[in-house]
């Protein structure tokens, strides 16, 4: 057996030559080409179909539309930040205590009988409110969107919001003062083709007077909607 590369003679047991190193080919053996490593093909990847475009809030008759978009989320989180909750009826009532006490009008707390008087003045058909119409040269979603905002920003919490014609009705709790209790403001919103259309109504039942309070909260409200709409992006 001969090596092939520089014809030295090599032992039949001897698989490279003692001379110049060359790997011996046995008859009918032919020389085994070099492995190279293959990397497998990388699987096709198939691409995630586009997300749909959110509808745009500010033209959507579509109440959930305006609820459920973020970017009217964030101007709710901005206006919540802007709250000022004065002094609740509950907390006068909890500071007089002692001075009333203290005055000889002790006995029965005051609360408890605020908690008595207001649900039985009420039954009684006693109810002091107010109503409102304003009439806006805005879409309908910039305006509800401007509503919620002032809800935030006053603690005003909504209660409802439900499909109404060609809009909305919106219902929301009133906090507590110095001057009345709790109280309920209904807001109906509405498409229109100069704009959009804000019926609002307060009212605090168990109350013969509420010192001008229904008057201030719808006045608030307006005010708040010419300035959030502003904000709007």
């Amino acid at each position: 057996m001969f090596c092939t590369q520089c014809g030295k003679p090599a032992a039949p047991e001897h698989n490279f030559c003692a001379g110049c190193g060359a790997r011996l080919l046995r008859s009918g053996m032919a020389e085994a080409a070099p492995v190279t490593a293959v990397s497998a093909a990388p699987a096709s990847v198939v691409p995630s179909p586009p997300a749909a475009p959110l509808e745009d809030w500010r033209a959507t008759n579509n109440y959930r539309v305006v609820l459920a978009h973020p970017e009217v989320k964030a101007l709710i989180a901005d206006a919540s930040k802007a709250s000022k909750a004065g002094m609740s009826a509950d907390e006068f009532m909890k500071l007089a205590q002692p001075v009333l006490d203290a005055a000889g009008s002790g006995g029965v707390p005051m609360k408890l009988i605020a908690e008595i008087a207001a649900p039985m003045y009420a039954k009684m058909g006693v109810k002091t409110g107010k109503d409102a119409k304003n009439g806006y040269a805005t879409p309908y979603g910039r305006v509800l969107a401007a509503i919620l905002c002032s809800l935030a920003s006053r603690n005003q919490t909504l209660i409802a919001i439900e499909e109404g014609t060609d809009g909305c009705v919106v219902q929301a709790e009133i906090p507590s003062s110095m001057t009345t209790w709790k109280g309920k403001m209904s807001l109906t919103v509405e498409r229109k083709p100069e704009g959009t259309l804000v019926s609002s109504a307060v009212v605090f039942e168990g109350q013969s007077s509420d010192w001008g309070r229904a008057k201030r909260v719808l006045d608030d409200l307006h005010q708040d909607i010419l300035n959030y709409r502003t904000l709007q992006p």
